[in-house]
């Protein structure tokens, strides 16, 4: 694949630089994207926890309308998804049920802040990320979670936007 971009790089360039805005644009985004950037795993998580504070604020911002929310999730390459605690068909992943619950737990001590957690399929390495966040409502001057909100994160697109700061 990198020799196929190098090849059409050399040839495009041979070319006498006849290339438009848009194809320089895209050009540019292949390269970018094929560029190789090392990261150890504490650095994709700690990027992938702004990543994912980042887009919960711009949700926040927006009222969390629905609408909106899938316009912004579609720009950025993510899935955000809002579980209610009483909708019993919306947990449909393990990992989802065993964050509600921690945060459930968590309302006990005060514990309820943010988190990463590593998606992995199987065995292999894990290729996405969730950044989860509790919905707090005060009742009778006790926090109680009635849900949390998980943006689903695709480890290498987080690689890519922290490679870019």
């Amino acid at each position: 694949m990198k020799k196929i971009a190098l090849i059409s790089l050399v040839t495009l360039m041979s070319c006498g630089g006849s290339l438009s805005d848009e194809e320089r644009k895209r050009l540019h985004y292949g390269l970018e994207k094929h560029k190789i950037v090392m990261m150890n795993d504490s650095e994709i998580v700690l990027a992938a926890m702004e990543q994912g504070r980042s887009l919960y604020a711009v949700l926040e911002k927006l009222s969390f309308d629905s609408n909106k929310i899938d316009s912004v999730a579609r720009v950025h390459g993510v899935k955000a998804v809002q579980l209610d605690i009483n909708s019993s068909n919306a947990i449909t992943k393990e990992t989802e049920k065993q964050l509600l619950d921690a945060y459930i737990s968590g309302a006990a001590t005060g514990n309820m802040t943010d988190n990463i957690q590593k998606i992995r399929k199987g065995d292999a390495d894990y290729d996405s990320l969730i950044y989860s966040k509790p919905i707090v409502v005060m009742k009778d001057g006790v926090e109680n979670v009635t849900g949390i909100w998980n943006i689903y994160l695709a480890k290498k697109q987080v690689i890519i936007s922290a490679s870019k700061k």
